[in-house]
């Protein structure tokens, strides 16, 4: 299994290269450019570029947990290196002839044509692993919630193509539930191994040893079986560590924040002001008057809407929106409650604006003057936060980063009411992986993700 990955690794890289040689030459053709004796360097420039940058953002990893929308966002990034390197390449050659066309037809017809492939390949793999095809067998080391969690997951998500061959454990924890797939305890391991076709193992057992996790591990590479651990960080409630000296001693920081870094901070910040500023220019200048008219037609009140809500390090800020409710239901801050589905209060227009997100577009002029980022935790109403942050754990780390007009839970669909704890729990969870593992190629891909959701509808959003 581990030389078919290989394999397919290995083809998915090459026919990327195949089709940026293509891409190049008909870029060339269009454009009139045309070829001349330096462009097999140029081509051969691209490929080595596109390779480091595909290594850096993970593009050929195993992709068969990923959707689509994940592939796809992981794309831009690679083909934008493209862009930028054809303009730099052209301007040291001195190729002023049709180099703007050159240079903007070339990256968009890779890019089309890569998504088009990845949506092909995608399908195609779907395809064979519902036919019981290209699927990995995975054996799980124990038995209890998480390792049947995990056994859950595979089940609901065929398309992923792994295949639950059965459990190993000294005791059976469910064994209603895993009766028909327990295999015996981990002395039969060996056993099984020989007589069974494993592709992965995972270890799912948190009360193991270290000493005993070795002997998993010293016993799966004796079978060449790869071997997993799903390691326990959800005590702490978290997902990303840091291990760091401090003088002579090592440290554990049990939260990795990106955004506490200088250069983090102020790259986020000059991406929210360039972002922002294209939307003021480009969008808000002519879309504002014809929400604004709308607005005025549909009910009396003021255009927008300004309610205090928590920013970063629980500092309030007055946060920006197009109003959407019967001005004399929505500004009694003591009658406040969560928008529910279908609700009353909320009118024509406004149930369009919240339907497509568009309320929340004054919430740039937040971005320009620093209270919120274009992408972060949604900031919550006042009596939220203070109804909320005791029935949660960890609550107020998702106000450790500035909050955002769209943010990782809303993009997962996690938006809208929360009168069910555990939803509000998982939209919490979500705002601290984002907070944990923040990248501005995370945020391009919320962005991404935000804008297919306002085409294709949300069925939260009310």
């Amino acid at each position: 299994m581990k030389n078919s990955n290989q394999r397919a690794i290995i083809f998915r890289l090459l026919s990327d290269f195949l089709f940026i040689i293509i891409c190049f030459y008909f870029a060339a053709d269009i454009s009139k450019r045309g070829m001349n004796k330096y462009d097999i360097y140029f081509e051969f420039i691209l490929i080595v570029a596109w390779y480091y940058s595909s290594k850096l953002s993970y593009l050929y990893e195993e992709f068969r947990a990923l959707r689509f929308i994940d592939e796809f966002l992981i794309l831009i990034p690679n083909v934008f290196s493209q862009f930028v390197l054809t303009v730099i390449v052209q301007f040291s050659l001195n190729e002023h002839r049709f180099q703007r066309t050159f240079s903007i037809l070339y990256p968009i017809l890779l890019f089309s044509a890569l998504s088009v492939k990845k949506y092909v390949f995608k399908k195609y793999y779907q395809y064979l692993r519902k036919n019981g095809k290209n699927i990995k067998q995975i054996l799980i080391i124990g038995t209890d919630q998480k390792a049947l969690n995990f056994w859950e997951m595979i089940n609901n998500n065929t398309q992923y193509g792994y295949s639950v061959i059965g459990f190993v454990d000294n005791e059976k924890t469910h064994p209603e539930i895993i009766n028909h797939l327990y295999q015996g305890n981990v002395s039969r391991l060996p056993t099984i191994l020989e007589n069974l076709k494993v592709d992965e193992i995972i270890v799912a057992n948190y009360d193991y040893t270290p000493c005993e996790i070795k002997e998993l591990i010293c016993l799966t590479d004796k079978y060449a079986v790869r071997a997993r651990i799903i390691p326990n960080y959800f005590q702490f409630n978290t997902h990303r560590f840091k291990m760091e000296m401090f003088g002579d001693y090592p440290l554990v920081t049990v939260r990795n924040e990106p955004l506490e870094q200088f250069h983090s901070i102020v790259i986020k910040r000059l991406i929210d002001i360039v972002f922002s500023l294209g939307v003021m220019i480009f969008i808000f200048s002519w879309l504002f008057p014809i929400i604004a008219i709308l607005i005025k037609m549909d009910s009396k009140g003021s255009i927008f809407f300004l309610q205090e809500r928590w920013g970063k390090g629980n500092k309030s800020f007055k946060c920006l929106k197009f109003r959407t409710m019967y001005e004399h239901e929505e500004f009694f801050a003591e009658k406040f409650q969560q928008t529910t589905k279908n609700d009353p209060r909320i009118t024509r227009i406004g149930g369009i604006l919240r339907k497509t997100n568009l309320d929340e577009f004054p919430q740039f002029i937040n971005v320009l003057f620093g209270n919120m980022s274009v992408v972060g935790p949604r900031p919550h109403a006042v009596k939220h936060n203070l109804e909320t942050k005791d029935c949660i754990e960890g609550y107020l780390i998702r106000h450790w980063a500035k909050p955002g007009i769209t943010g990782w839970a809303q993009a997962n669909g996690y938006r809208g009411e929360t009168k069910d704890i555990s939803l509000m729990k998982s939209r919490v969870d979500f705002d601290i992986w984002y907070i944990e593992n923040w990248t501005p190629w995370l945020d391009a891909k919320i962005v991404g993700m935000t804008i297919y959701s306002m085409f294709k509808g949300d069925l939260m959003a009310y």
